[in-house]
């Protein structure tokens, strides 16, 4: 089975490719802006999938690095305190003919060399960092063969050699890799001795490790014990800058079947189907580690469409748009008090807010929860976690008044505390009612009443409140959460055309159906749900852009649009549609 893509997410496309180009010499491929929509989710697996994807290709056939720029999902950075021995692909290995001159175009694309090349010349070793942070290992000799070798493009000065996956459980991936997958063990080969850890800053480091041929390269396998692996990241997704998968090629499609059937054998998890589209076919499947891995068949007349012989790169921007990093980057906030942070889509927003740096200051009555996130987000931003009871109004106004106290600077709000406790009207115990109304309604207005003022003085600021779809129509065993929700929607409106003139702006969110512990406890039918990491991202995007609503997701809003027009009578059998009513 051969080893024919290396795929990276990375922040900056035409940044990437150029230093992939002028540093190394790989050469153009072309590239496409299709992979996008709901083909594109579904082969890799992630929501609202949209990226444009350059490929490069070096001196041997039917390979290339494979180079994404996501525009959907949001794309998060690599961690600034990243380890090669952490789970996860980790490095790529290129073979180039002078390993001064790589070295020193490295330098000057601002990628220096980690240490200073080690081994014997004509068999030395570098590692560089390239324009995303990816490892990329400069080697002077070829582990396959030192002697030169016949390429198809031979003017071109680099060839990739190998890649390696830091595993938590090397003899599984042995299973995957050898038996699974069917490549043949590298018996002899010693692809990388002690001494090269220092090459990538894990000097004196244990390890265990297996090598295979994947035809023409290699895979390493590699299992850490000192420093001890970090597993995947919480919420990891393969659009996360860095190495996210490699590919296997096929030009038999019966090859390609067999090697589908066995992934699935073996307890591999496909993000879905085989997408078959006549000359190519594709799928992703995930180990039992987490790993992604492509199986992917193109017939030889179709490759030189696929990326795996040269073209141009496109000269045109991406067709949808660039990537979504660059807009945290200019536009994010400083300091952000969250309410409700420990609930689903709160410490979602805390996450996606933290990792964009944003100081927090976190709310909310569960004190177990704010003391876990604390802990969770205090080695990335300052983090200061208040606990308060939402039903308390002194107490959210004393607590509002200390903050913007001791936080003048403070730039974003979100509202995000909230509870959703059903109850028939029939059996109706209003205590209850007056303490949900008062957490999704009446608590926001001391903090908006402390915090506004502060804002409109310096002529900036931003409040993003999280209302309901609920809070756009009554629904049935939903009437305190409906009217408070409905009540919260008016607040955001009236602040909005009070301060708006200030500088002022403010974000109305009506989420749906969202994966949290409160909508599964909710009246509602739960047919199905978005992620609370996927919510929070749409948010997070909405708040930066200073949008003044924000709705999903779009079936529901859809609904709920249509019922709004409708008559009476039908958008009340329309509404008790969506609830898990009990019989009459």
């Amino acid at each position: 089975m051969r080893l024919s893509q290396i795929a990276l997410s990375v922040i900056d496309l035409r940044r990437a490719h150029r230093w992939y180009r002028e540093v190394v010499g790989l050469r153009p491929a072309g590239g496409t802006n299709l992979f996008a929509g709901p083909l594109a989710s579904r082969v890799q697996g992630l929501p609202r999938a949209a990226s444009t994807c350059w490929w490069l290709v070096d001196r041997q056939e039917q390979f290339q690095l494979e180079l994404f720029e996501f525009r959907s999902p949001l794309v998060r950075r690599l961690p600034g305190d990243w380890r090669p021995s952490d789970v996860g692909y980790s490095m790529v290995s290129l073979a180039v003919e002078d390993l001064e001159a790589t070295l020193e175009r490295a330098r000057a694309a601002g990628s220096p060399p980690l240490t200073d090349p080690i081994g014997e010349p004509g068999s030395r070793r570098a590692c560089v960092r390239d324009a995303d942070g990816v490892l990329v290992e400069l080697m002077e000799d070829d582990p396959r063969d030192p002697r030169p070798r016949e390429r198809p493009r031979p003017g071109i000065s680099a060839v990739t050699r190998s890649v390696t996956l830091s595993v938590l459980d090397l003899d599984r991936s042995r299973r995957l890799f050898g038996e699974t997958l069917d490549l043949v063990p590298a018996e002899g080969l010693e692809l990388h001795r002690p001494e090269h850890e220092a090459l990538w800053g894990l000097e004196g480091a244990q390890r265990e490790s297996a090598v295979y041929w994947a035809e023409d390269l290699v895979v390493e396998l590699v299992q850490y014990a000192d420093p001890a692996p970090r597993p995947w990241p919480s919420g990891y997704r393969i659009s996360d800058q860095g190495l996210l998968n490699i590919a296997f090629g096929f030009r038999e499609r019966a090859a390609f079947e067999a090697a589908s059937r066995r992934c699935l054998e073996a307890g591999c998890r496909p993000n879905a189907a085989p997408l078959r589209l006549g000359p190519w076919s594709v799928v992703y499947v995930n180990d039992e580690q987490g790993f992604s891995i492509e199986l992917l068949r193109v017939e030889p007349w179709y490759e030189r469409m696929m990326g795996f012989q040269p073209r141009p790169a496109p000269r045109i921007a991406p067709l949808a748009g660039r990537t979504l990093r660059p807009l945290p980057e200019r536009r994010r906030f400083g300091k952000a008090l969250v309410t409700g942070a420990a609930g689903g889509i709160g410490s979602e927003l805390c996450r996606v807010l933290a990792e964009d740096g944003t100081e927090l200051i976190l709310c909310d009555r569960d004190r177990d929860g704010l003391m876990a996130l604390d802990q969770q987000l205090a080695e990335k931003v300052t983090v200061r976690a208040h606990d308060v009871d939402f039903t308390d109004l002194e107490a959210v106004d004393e607590l509002a008044a200390a903050i913007v106290h001791d936080h003048p600077d403070l730039d974003l709000v979100i509202a995000n505390a909230g509870v959703d406790r059903a109850q028939s009207l029939l059996s109706f115990d209003w205590r209850q009612a007056r303490d949900d109304f008062t957490v999704n309604a009446l608590a926001n207005l001391p903090l908006l009443g402390h915090v506004l003022p502060v804002m409109a003085k310096r002529g900036q600021g931003h409040v993003t409140a999280i209302v309901s779809l609920a809070g756009l129509l009554g629904m049935p065993y939903e009437a305190p959460y409906s009217a408070s929700k409905a009540a919260l929607a008016t607040t955001i409106e009236s602040a909005r055309g009070e301060l708006g003139p200030r500088g002022l702006t403010f974000t109305s969110v009506f989420p749906g159906f969202v994966d949290t512990p409160m909508f599964r406890a909710n009246a509602f039918k739960h047919t199905y749900s978005i992620p609370a990491r996927e919510a929070a991202e749409r948010i997070y995007l909405a708040s930066l852009r200073r949008r003044p609503t924000l709705a999903f997701p779009a079936r529901e809003r859809a609904k709920i649009a249509v019922a709004r027009i409708l008559p009476p009578l039908i958008r009340d059998r329309l509404v008790r549609d969506l609830m898990d009513l009990p019989p009459p």
